[in-house]
């Protein structure tokens, strides 16, 4: 892969980044305010956004394999990574066909949609994982949807973990995006100084 090409997708990645951290300021804010509706858009948005880093560095098809062997290389990621799980990379494909399978397989049963709190201690603690929708535990940070739980905190500390790797590959591609970022920040801060004192 040519460095043109690497610096597109490494911009690329960097970019669902800055849209996961901004959706987990919306997770913070929301949860302050018991917006579940902020909530739960949130969540979506770091999960599709861990989705979309997932199938690019480690992509579930052929066509994609040898882009994604050669990014982790330049990245120094491992092929074994909490990021290449499947239902990471598939949680929201197909999501008109997964919904009804759902919605068969759940027929009869006591089910949970948009709940948000300590599942341990509500009146809806013993409805298994397969039987809720969608779901947030405030105790254990839970996300389940469609009936798959995800560990929001691993999925964090995963995510930072290639973060970190694609910051250190953006400013190597990219020195002048960060100088300017840089002097933006200073800039910023030297306002605040002026203002405070």
């Amino acid at each position: 892969m040519d460095l043109n090409k690497l610096g597109l997708h490494i911009h690329e990645i960097r970019n669902q980044f800055s849209y996961i951290e901004g959706n987990i300021a919306v997770l913070n804010q929301s949860m302050e305010g018991n917006a579940s509706t902020g909530a739960f858009l949130a969540l979506q948005g770091i999960m599709s956004g861990a989705m979309q880093v997932s199938r690019l560095l480690w992509a579930p098809r052929k066509k994609g394999k040898a882009r994604s062997e050669e990014l982790r290389k330049f990245l120094g990621l491992p092929e074994e990574h909490p990021l290449n799980n499947d239902d990471i990379k598939t949680i929201f494909d197909n999501c008109d066909e997964e919904n009804e399978e759902w919605v068969k397989k759940t027929a009869g049963k006591h089910i949970l949609y948009d709940f948000i709190g300590d599942l341990g201690t509500s009146e809806h603690k013993d409805v298994e994982v397969e039987y809720i929708f969608r779901s947030f535990d405030t105790l254990s940070k839970i996300y389940v949807y469609r009936g798959k739980g995800y560990n929001m905190e691993s999925v964090l500390v995963a995510l930072k973990d290639v973060s970190d790797s694609i910051n250190k590959a953006h400013y190597h591609l990219f020195p002048d995006q960060w100088k300017h970022a840089e002097q933006t920040e200073e800039e910023a801060k030297n306002e605040a100084d002026k203002k405070i004192n």
